[in-house]
């Protein structure tokens, strides 16, 4: 297994029945590309559909750290997130990955119609029962955050030790929002969506025509309600010619040039315990992201056009899939 200059986690989103690998053989070449690749962290969930059972009885866990992401709550389920549901969802995820307890288990979004005083209630009862060893949080604001801290701190229930956050050259609010909560309280920050959802793969035209290669915006997509929102939008349809430009700087594809910005040239830093949650549709993609992720800076040249797309979308850019 080669190093990696920055933690990798591979998002088991696309692992099960009818996704991009569905049985035993293509789960079990994943592992071996993770492996080979250096990447030693899988994140799954129980939005995931049966990710988590096939993570379970193909032995993942015990050539693996495993992170559940995440609890349902927010917008997926509100309502769910109570003391008394959470241990039992916490403990379906225990039983899907054979009996054996996640590392980091998230709070995927707050749940408005939970007392978030019940909701850690939930975690603490579930930390208890060993269901996982840490937790984590994802799309909580900076206020929210230090309230969850506090709460938690006066009540002897586990920290918080890791935080996902929408991050990438095209959505950066969280480093003013969020990141100087994260390092005061000594709190990892986990990336997802390094490529906007898939949003820096793709040209105005496929977003604009919205078919099958439009990916996530596509007409109909299982996710289209969620990004088209966030991305499909006038000024992002100019800064993806702009990110052309980058690539042809680089001299690499836009999805390399996405993931080498975030590892190398952005404010995800190793040395405080920061990772980049990465998915795949194909093999050769995870082997690809993991060979991208040890290439080093886009360059002068490249930062400086990124920062020109920043300020022209900064504006209309979200914080992240949850607070729009």
């Amino acid at each position: 297994m080669s190093s990696l200059p920055v933690k990798a986690i591979f998002g088991g989103q696309s692992i099960g029945v009818g996704k991009a690998f569905p049985d035993a053989q293509s789960i079990e070449r994943v592992y071996q590309l993770l492996e080979e690749g250096g990447c030693d962290t899988i994140d799954t969930s129980r939005l995931y559909g049966d990710s988590e059972e096939w993570l379970g009885k193909t032995g993942a866990p015990k050539r693996f750290t495993i992170h559940s992401n995440k609890t349902p709550g927010g917008r997926f389920v509100p309502g769910t997130s109570t003391s008394e549901t959470i241990p039992l969802h916490a403990k379906e995820t225990f039983e899907r990955l054979g009996r054996n307890p996640v590392d980091i288990y998230y709070m995927h979004a707050p749940d408005p119609g939970v007392p978030l005083e019940d909701t850690l209630k939930g975690i603490h009862l579930a930390h208890k029962a060993g269901y996982f060893h840490r937790f984590g949080l994802s799309n909580y604001t900076a206020p929210d955050i230090d309230l969850v801290y506090t709460i938690c701190q006066q009540n002897g229930y586990p920290l918080p030790s890791a935080y996902q956050g929408n991050y990438s050259a095209v959505a950066r609010k969280l480093e003013s929002a969020v990141l100087p909560t994260l390092r005061r309280l000594h709190i990892p920050l986990y990336v997802y969506s390094p490529m906007a959802g898939g949003l820096l793969t793709k040209t105005p035209a496929q977003l604009r025509a919205g078919g099958a290669d439009a990916g996530r915006f596509a007409q109909g997509h299982m996710l289209q309600f969620m990004y088209a929102p966030l991305y499909d939008k006038p000024v992002y349809y100019e800064a993806l010619g702009m990110w052309e430009e980058v690539a042809r700087e680089v001299g690499c594809s836009r999805a390399e040039s996405a993931y080498r910005w975030v590892a190398f040239d952005s404010m995800v830093d190793a040395e405080e315990g920061d990772a980049i949650v990465f998915g795949a549709s194909r093999h050769e993609h995870i082997e690809e992201t993991l060979k991208w992720l040890k290439r080093g800076s886009v360059g002068e040249k490249a930062k400086a056009k990124l920062e020109e797309i920043w300020k022209l979308v900064e504006n209309e850019a979200p914080l992240d899939n949850y607070n729009q």
